[in-house]
């Protein structure tokens, strides 16, 4: 029992950490991974559960076998290995029921919310020697914790989502209004950190609850909701509508994206195939030839998930990928689960904009959400129709 409850709090802790450090969640996730092979539940058979997430592990394994670039291609596999690591973990927990999927949750968020309180404590004490208003945006506002802004900004949709279901569907413990104030919170550091193509992402959140609430009950709870939900989306639009000191211009993150994707399509040698895990030169050579030396020079990949995983691991790849994502979608609607498809359904938009499986803060967030419910999935009968509860 006592040896449960340590690999339990060392667990939550490094949930809790991951915003705030990447280092020490690094070290706490090393932890976790060697406590579980100690826990009496612990069966390698659980793996099974997770086969997409080996199959996309194998395809860009696979591409070391033919890649011109074997240090870069290690790279990619040490940056993914937390989607290995975290279903190994969490095959040290025995039931994974919705009580135990709220809580590793609720800790991400209070880290999240931790690391976004040491960003803007850090701002303004930043702020008042020069009054400098930029060191309130992008990646000025999370430097101090070494955190790449839209990364960030992930996090926060997620956070600004689960609390928001938790507002409109659970009968909370939590006062409504103590919930309101943490979402106000989170949606303010939203905009410092978020650019335009990240609220793609939240204005769909949004609109899901304004839907539901214009067909559903109109009881006091969802009343909050929806006010809540309208005063975020109003004031995201005046935000974006109106340039506080250059602000727009510092977390504008649309810059020539489509000529990236365009040139990775282009630069592509096999359709089939790919180039080979982590190698880019064919696309640094494309950009070099194209007179687009900057991106060369910074070694950009093409800032969209599914164009790059074709541009390295082929067709292949871009299937394993694919899978990853649908297949947690798939199981929520399955499962009546309205939160699983809130939350998977913007990594469909943030494969659109990024490569979020190419760094670390992208790769473990997905891990995690997806460990967390297919874990959770696994452990309950599944059903056929959408709903809340």
């Amino acid at each position: 029992m006592r040896k449960i409850k340590i690999f339990q709090s060392i667990c939550f802790l490094y949930v809790s950490v991951i915003p705030i450090n990447s280092f020490i969640s690094v070290r706490l996730g090393i932890i976790a991974l060697l406590l579980t092979f100690f826990q009496k539940h612990f069966s390698f058979q659980n793996l099974l559960k997770s086969w997409d997430v080996f199959f996309y592990f194998f395809m860009i394994s696979f591409g070391l076998l033919y890649t011109q670039q074997i240090e870069l291609g290690l790279k990619v596999i040490e940056t993914g290995f937390s989607l290995i690591a975290i279903p190994i973990i969490f095959c040290g927990i025995s039931k994974f029921e919705e009580k135990q999927l709220y809580k590793f949750l609720y800790f991400f968020i209070i880290g999240l919310g931790v690391a976004n309180c040491i960003c803007l404590i850090n701002a303004i004490a930043l702020y008042i020697p020069g009054y400098n208003a930029h060191v309130f945006f992008s990646y000025q506002f999370t430097d101090i914790i070494s955190s790449h802004p839209t990364y960030m900004a992930y996090y926060l949709i997620f956070a600004i989502t689960f609390g928001l279901y938790i507002l409109y569907y659970k009968k909370s413990s939590f006062n409504p209004y103590l919930i309101g104030s943490v979402l106000i919170f989170l949606f303010a550091m939203l905009m410092l950190t978020g650019g335009r193509t990240v609220f793609i992402s939240i204005l769909l959140v949004f609109s899901f609850f304004i839907l539901r609430f214009l067909i559903g009950d109109k009881v006091p709870q969802k009343k909050i909701t929806f006010i809540l939900v309208l005063i975020m989306m109003g004031s995201m639009f005046l935000i974006n509508s109106v340039d506080f000191e250059n602000r727009n211009s510092l977390v504008d993150d649309s810059w020539e994206r489509f000529a990236l994707w365009e040139s990775a399509i282009k630069a592509t040698p096999s359709i089939l195939w790919g180039t080979g895990t982590g190698d880019s030169k064919l696309l640094n050579e494309y950009y070099l030839s194209h007179n687009m030396a900057q991106f060369a020079e910074g070694s950009y990949n093409a800032h969209n998930q599914f164009i790059q995983i074709l541009f390295t691991n082929g067709i292949f790849g871009l299937l394993a990928v694919l899978i990853l994502i649908i297949r947690p979608l798939y199981l929520s609607v399955k499962h009546q689960n309205i939160l699983g498809v809130l939350v998977f359904f913007p990594f469909l938009i943030y494969g659109m904009t990024e490569v979020f499986l190419g760094r670390y803060q992208g790769v473990v967030f997905f891990a995690l959400l997806h460990q967390c419910f297919i874990a959770h999935y696994q452990s309950n009968t599944p059903a056929f129709a959408l709903k809340g509860n």
